[in-house]
């Protein structure tokens, strides 16, 4: 008796931790998990429920809802924490939720697939396997998939393993986004790009966004009307020997173009059944998150500031844009480790969004004037930053806060004012 009453509430807090779920037999008692995990599964004995995703029929299926915390693309695999051959699902929301991803055989005879995920939202997972034959135990995980930064020229690349055609690929693209910036399937246009992918993302056999416009005027076979997604010159090509051919297995054209693991492009038709990945590009990202108000200056307009470059420390690369401004007004930018709100500094038209220590770029070169365009920028060195005991260097996993300063003429007087803040978190 007393070895039961010592045994109990130890099985109790096992089951509540989440550390020993294996997966509920049916979707709509689907086991809650959260975090990265690892989340033990366990399809031995499960019965099928019949729903069948994209990627085909996955046997003795068990279900879980895991609630994401992060917003943001994220990959789930089982890939080195499973002996038998997994296949796995997720859908949005529900049960009978879309679809997001599916996957068989991405690393071996496990599986890996990639979602966009909603901070707060509840994702449905079906894991199972490929054969009634293959069930067994493993876990997997669940993690943020963050890109990965080109400083060369200011793009982010996520590699996504999905059995998708080519059209279907080119819209989870466009309707995916990093930090605010919507994607594309990748536009190669250098050698020195192509060498960044293939050192950073090492991709098996993704689709990349070159197409076959055969509307274009220059349009012929195999070779001509080949056009970006982003409508950029196509100046650069890797096409592997004898390609592009249009010589199809299937008997369709061949229109759309995969990339080979080695970097050599190839012309695919859009049902390609070896193709089961896509590189989506970022372009243009914005670095940090907005926060604070500003009053309207002269222009009847709010300063603005924002980032641009790269939130890596190793980069060195954050570029400060502040634009809104009243022509050829003198300004700097300013920073703390702390946010803050104080209305109408000294005599200001503006509001200060910094609190604590704060430091001045005030140095050689720093102060800028917004000239013609109501703009100025600054390149940042993160070795250098200010503070008002001396410069200090930005640490990855620190947080730093910025505005902008500028002078402003409001009714005749010469006063001041202040952007909106930028947050930024550095990796």
């Amino acid at each position: 008796m007393k070895l039961d009453r010592l045994l109990l509430p130890l099985s109790l807090v096992a089951a509540a931790s989440g550390a020993f779920a294996q997966g509920a037999d049916d979707c709509t008692g689907a086991t809650p998990i959260s975090g990265a995990g690892p989340h033990a599964f366990d399809n031995t004995g499960a019965s099928d429920s019949g729903i069948t995703p994209s990627c085909g029929y996955i046997a003795l299926d068990v279900w879980f809802a895991w609630t994401a915390a992060t917003t943001g693309p994220h990959i789930l695999q089982s890939c080195g924490n499973a002996s038998n051959d997994t296949k796995v699902a997720v859908y949005d929301g529900s049960c009978s939720g879309a679809e997001l991803g599916c996957n068989d055989d991405a690393c071996g005879f496990q599986s890996r697939v990639s979602f966009d995920a909603v901070a707060g939202r509840t994702y449905i997972i079906q894991f199972g396997s490929w054969s009634v034959a293959s069930a067994g135990a493993g876990a997997f995980t669940i993690t943020v998939d963050a890109p990965v930064f080109n400083p060369a020229n200011g793009s982010y690349y996520r590699l996504v393993n999905a059995n998708l055609d080519w059209i279907s690929a080119r819209n989870a693209a466009a309707a995916s986004s990093w930090q605010g910036t919507p994607g594309h399937l990748a536009t190669i246009t250098s050698q020195a790009e192509l060498d960044f992918i293939l050192q950073n993302v090492t991709p098996g056999r993704p689709w990349i966004g070159l197409f076959h416009n055969t509307a274009s005027p220059s349009y012929s076979e195999p070779s001509g009307g080949w056009e970006w997604v982003t409508g950029e010159p196509v100046t650069f090509t890797n096409w592997a020997p004898g390609e592009p051919n249009n010589i199809s297995g299937s008997g369709g054209p061949e229109d759309y173009c995969e990339m080979f693991g080695n970097g050599r492009w190839n012309d695919a038709e859009l049902n390609h059944v070896f193709t089961n990945q896509y590189l989506i590009e970022y372009s243009n990202v914005g670095i940090g998150t907005n926060y604070c108000t500003a009053n309207n200056n002269s222009t009847g307009r709010t300063g603005k500031i924002a980032g641009a470059g790269s939130a890596s420390v190793a980069s060195n690369n954050l570029t400060l844009e502040a634009s809104d401004l009243p022509n050829n007004a003198f300004g700097f930018f300013l920073t703390s480790m702390t946010q803050g709100f104080t209305q109408n500094p000294g005599g200001s038209s503006g509001n200060l969004c910094l609190g604590g220590a704060i430091g001045r770029y005030v140095g050689p070169g720093q102060v800028k004037n917004s000239g013609a365009t109501g703009e100025f920028a600054l390149l940042l060195n993160l070795t250098q930053t200010p503070t008002p005991s001396g410069f200090v260097s930005v640490l990855a996993g620190q947080t730093r806060n910025y505005q902008a300063w500028y002078r402003d003429a409001v009714s005749g007087s010469a006063t001041s004012n202040f952007t909106n803040g930028l947050s930024v978190t550095f990796n």
